[in-house]
């Protein structure tokens, strides 16, 4: 894995051939707006399904355990995320503007 941007936009290297690679690019806010890009909450349900699926091929331990352990990421992200929408909610109420 590359980084491209801190936080932002990474390479990460093809398994079978190491001079390929994809890029994963969260979303970021310029300006006010934000930008084209991904979420965490997606790539936490892409890790989710893909272990169901390596799970339903071959059962193991290890893979159970990571499912449940992602689950609870989403979890907490999704309760993070919560917190700022709140917050943002608040603090359009108390300044009255929209969101």
């Amino acid at each position: 894995m590359d980084v491209v941007k801190s936080g932002v936009e990474y390479k990460a290297t093809d398994f079978a051939d190491n001079t390929k690679s994809q890029t994963i690019k969260f979303t970021e806010k310029k300006d006010g707006k934000f930008q084209d890009g991904t979420t965490n909450e997606e790539v936490i349900n892409i890790l989710i399904d893909r272990f169901y699926s390596l799970q339903k091929r071959n059962f193991s331990a290890e893979n159970q355990c990571i499912i449940l352990l992602l689950k609870n990421v989403r979890q907490l992200v999704a309760k993070r995320l919560s917190r700022k929408i709140e917050k943002v909610i608040k603090y359009n109420e108390s300044t009255n503007t929209n969101l």
